[in-house]
Formats: structure tokens, C-alpha cells, sequence
């Protein structure tokens, strides 16, 4: 499994396409960006860059939705403004730590489901190229969903299949919905392409269609826990 790998490291490795040029390329041609990324895979700058703006943006939602979020508003308390700004620092920072970590477990992960089980000829750090870099699908939703969250005044604002349907009541099957976020349904099937790219005759559609099992397993996993714990059910 590992000497095609190493033959390929012997080699004076391709150059790799250029920073700015994998943001664009991960949703026009990400076959193309992953073919390139497995011959010289890189993947620590991108997952630190997605991390730290995501959790920019974090810090950029204003202050009184913090305080709604801990509860101040409309008690007729306030909190101050330092503790605001260091309860927004944290929480970017940590959304930011969380991004990189969940980069290191997501292609644990998929490596373990792949190479160990599926059998592809694939080493760990292709897989950790791959899930970093369809990480800046899920940069571009937190930035779409930004305006949508400061706009409604929920944190908790975003686009999934539950927005499709209103009108079903508080339970399990709308936090399932809920949870099947449209960006990480995007990031999945971009995942899939990158995998089933570096793997020799696997298909994208049979990668893609694993981990969109996964993802609602972890999806039905979520939504029973949050229906258990309502304060609703």
C-alpha cells in the first residue's frame, strides 16, 4: 500500500495548485484539485486558514446576541462588555481549535472506513489533504450563514433540509432535518470526489454514497439525543 506512495515521494512532487487558486477550484473542479493534492498533499495551512476565519466569523456576531444567547436579554440585566468580548474571543477561538481537530478526526475516520476496510491504496496524509481542503465549503457556509444569523438574531440559524419544511412541530424528525446542514452535505459529496480521486477504480458516486451514510447515521445519532433532552418532548 505504501510503495506506490513512497515511489511517488522519490520523485520531484508536481507543484500544487496555488493557495487561492484550491478556493475556487474545490467547487469548479475538485476532481482536478484532489488529482494534484495527492501527488504533493498538503493539508495543515488550509485547515488552520478555514479555522481561524471561521472562527472570525464567530467573533464577528454582535454582542447582544451573546447576551441572548446567556440568557440577559429581556431580564432587565446586562452583562458587561468585557466579559462579552472575552466570552466571543473564546468561543472563536475554540470554534477555531474545533475546525483543525475535527480535520485530524474526520480523515482518521475516513482512512480507517477506506483503506483498512474498503482497501484503497491511499496513505493518511492524502486523506487529511482531502478533508482540509473540503473544509472550504463548510468557511463558505459559516459565511453565508452569518448575515442569516445576525439578520434573525439566532445563533443557531442555518440552511439544512429542516429549512424545507416549516411546518413540521418541534421533535425527532426536524432535529434529524436539522442536522443535515446543506454546506456539510456539500462538504461530503466534495470529500467523496477527493477520495474516490486518489483511490485507483473507485467510483465517486459509491465514495460519496458512504459517507452520506455516515453522516446521516451521525445525523439520527444527534437528533435523538437533542429530542431526548427538549425541554418540548
Amino acid at each position: 500500500m505504501m510503495d506506490d506512495y513512497k515511489e511517488m515521494l522519490d520523485e520531484a512532487p508536481p507543484p500544487r495548485p496555488a493557495f487561492l487558486k484550491r478556493f475556487w477550484m474545490v467547487f469548479v473542479q475538485p476532481g482536478e484539485l484532489f488529482r494534484a493534492l495527492g501527488k504533493n498533499p498538503a493539508w495543515f495551512p488550509m485547515a488552520l486558514f478555514v479555522g481561524v476565519v471561521t472562527g472570525v466569523s464567530v467573533a464577528a456576531l454582535p454582542a447582544e446576541m451573546w447576551e441572548a444567547q446567556m440568557g440577559g436579554a429581556g431580564t432587565g440585566e446586562s452583562f458587561p462588555q468585557e466579559a462579552l468580548l472575552l466570552i466571543r474571543g473564546a468561543v472563536a477561538l475554540a470554534s477555531s481549535a474545533a475546525l483543525v481537530l475535527m480535520t485530524l478526526v474526520v480523515s482518521s475516520v475516513t482512512y480507517v472506513v477506506f483503506v483498512f476496510m474498503r482497501g484503497d491504496n491511499v496513505v493518511f496524509k492524502q486523506h487529511l489533504a482531502v478533508v482540509s481542503h473540503a473544509g472550504i465549503v463548510l468557511l463558505v457556509g459559516a459565511l453565508v450563514h452569518l448575515p442569516l444569523q445576525i439578520r434573525s438574531g439566532d445563533l443557531e440559524q442555518s440552511l439544512s433540509i429542516g429549512t424545507f419544511f416549516p411546518f413540521l412541530s418541534d421533535g425527532f424528525l426536524l432535529n434529524f432535518f436539522n442536522q443535515l446542514q446543506l454546506f456539510g452535505l456539500w462538504t461530503t459529496v466534495a470529500a467523496g470526489i477527493g477520495l474516490a480521486a486518489l483511490a485507483e477504480r473507485r467510483s465517486a458516486g459509491s465514495t460519496i454514497a458512504v459517507l452520506l451514510v455516515m453522516q446521516v447515521i451521525l445525523a439520527l445519532a444527534c437528533a435523538g439525543v437533542a429530542t431526548a433532552f427538549s425541554p418540548t418532548f
